[in-house]
């Protein structure tokens, strides 16, 4: 059996510059499915997983641990999504009671 050899050809790749800040506009139905995924896609183990990821976060201290770090990625980009939101203007306070509303109810207004 003979081998053949492949000739290496270069193509040409987009790549993202390094240092830039990317302008979007994103729909707020889409920041909600990020929130979702955040919460229903991750496995936390129970309220105080939740609770100890999220002070390792917030401590910003560095963790081998591959779950924190994905669970910052989407948390840093929900941040950034909510200070740009704010910036701009599109964030609204409204009355919340957790006991007797759902993020449905709000959701709506």
């Amino acid at each position: 059996m003979s081998e053949e050899t492949k000739e290496s050809k270069p193509v040409k790749v987009e790549i993202y510059k390094p240092d830039v800040s990317i302008n979007i506009d994103l729909p707020v139905g889409y920041v909600a499915r990020f929130n979702q995924m955040l919460l229903e896609f991750f496995p936390f183990k129970d309220e105080q997983h939740l609770l100890d990821t999220m002070k390792k976060i917030s401590d910003s201290t560095e963790d081998p641990d591959e779950f924190v770090y994905n669970a910052r990625t989407i948390l840093s980009f929900l941040v950034l999504v909510e200070e740009a939101a704010r910036k701009q203007g599109h964030l609204k306070y409204v009355e919340y009671d957790p006991v007797t509303q759902t993020s449905k109810d709000i959701s709506e207004d």
